[in-house]
């Protein structure tokens, strides 16, 4: 008899224990989002969910042989009278469960940044498992053929610069990345402007057995300002950003000389100081400084280390004015001079903002009245300062 009570207690104990995993669910049970895009044509929302194959990332990422083809990637398309009756348009055709916890970049076009993207992106933030650290861009190129070809070579399908724009900004600093979270925190903010990048694919820079592989890279970014992104700026036009972006890790300029480059510097560890001027003709003045380390990594003849010093200086600074002047032709602030002004002084902001047009730009080319760069150079590399 208590052989038979023994048995059923473990029984009754299995059972109670067991039934925790009768519902257990996999990877394999799930379509991971990984990259969301949104367009907007013909009245209707256009959306484009990038799908990755979990299982091919773990077996990338921990060196396995992922062969020579590009990991698999996965577009999904659909359509709505708004975002949310789109998402759900998608779920009708996706087989399994759409899983958003790992959404890391949204990809907006053209026509969606142009209008009030708040009116776009209102469920993102109502939806619980979209997190707002994703990635955000524009585009002009189709948004799938986009996520067809995010990925490069044979690594895991999210080592690439839709889903870690932070790697190449590290290497090379041309436009800063921006997130989500600092696109919804700079809604309405007086004089912010938000640049987010334009994604570009470029099909003439890598091969693959004399095939050319399509990649993505930046050119450029679309000025956002009170929801709308009116004017876009190429990469060229966007030169003197990365100079005042304290996101700026590694930039390099060319030392010039006669139109002709003689040695190139790189440059880090960005410091800046903004000063206000007294107003001129009632529109406010800036002084601006600017601080770099500095390496010389290329030197094509025996010019003094001052020397070179003096004409990175004279490149940054031309750069820098020369971006301001061009967003200014645009009646677009670049650099954030008026948002500064606002936060650091809000009496002479307001009234400067009440003695002029509601909307109309603070400021003009003779805003920023001067740039001073100054760069401190650590070394020369092996050579110390001796050419080729």
């Amino acid at each position: 008899m208590n052989r038979l009570v023994g048995v059923l207690c473990m029984t009754l104990c299995a059972c109670i224990m067991l039934t925790g995993c009768w519902d257990v669910k996999t990877i394999s049970d799930y379509n991971f989002v990984t990259a969301l895009g949104i367009d907007y044509a013909e009245g209707k929302y256009k959306i484009y969910t990038e799908l990755m194959d979990f299982g091919s990332i773990s077996n990338q990422e921990e060196g396995g042989d992922g062969g020579s083809e590009r990991a698999t990637v996965w577009v999904g398309r659909s359509e709505g009278e708004t975002l949310f009756a789109a998402i759900n348009e998608l779920y009708k055709t996706g087989q399994q469960s759409l899983y958003w916890d790992h959404l890391m970049a949204i990809v907006l076009s053209k026509s969606v940044l142009q209008k009030d993207i708040n009116r776009f992106i209102d469920s993102i933030p109502r939806f619980p498992q979209i997190r707002y650290n994703s990635w955000i861009f524009g585009t002009d190129e189709s948004i799938d053929e986009v996520f067809k070809h995010s990925t490069f070579f044979n690594f895991s399908p999210i080592s690439n610069l839709l889903h870690n724009p932070l790697v190449l900004h590290k290497q090379l600093s041309v436009i800063a990345p921006i997130r989500l979270n600092k696109v919804l925190a700079n809604e309405g903010e007086p004089g912010e402007t938000d640049l987010i990048p334009t994604l570009s694919m470029d099909k003439k820079d890598w091969e693959d057995n004399d095939k050319p592989q399509p990649v993505l890279f930046m050119n450029g970014a679309f000025a956002l300002n009170n929801g709308k992104a009116q004017h876009s700026f190429t990469e060229k036009q966007l030169n003197g950003v990365k100079w005042v972006q304290p996101q700026m890790k590694r930039a390099v300029i060319p030392v010039v000389r006669n139109h002709k480059a003689f040695g190139m510097v790189t440059l880090f560890n960005p410091k800046k100081k903004i000063h206000i001027a007294a107003a001129k003709a009632g529109k406010p003045v800036f002084e601006m400084d600017l601080m770099f380390t500095g390496i010389i990594e290329e030197m094509l003849d025996d010019s003094p280390v001052e020397l070179i010093r003096e004409n990175a200086e004279m490149g940054i600074r031309s750069e820098v004015l020369n971006t301001f002047k061009i967003g200014i032709a645009k009646h677009v602030d670049l650099y954030g001079l008026e948002q500064f002004l606002y936060r650091n002084n809000n009496k002479e902001w307001k009234r400067l903002r009440s003695s002029g047009v509601n909307g109309e730009l603070m400021l003009t080319e003779d805003s920023l009245k001067k740039v001073n760069v100054h760069v401190n150079i650590l070394h020369s590399g092996m050579n110390d300062m001796k050419p080729y």
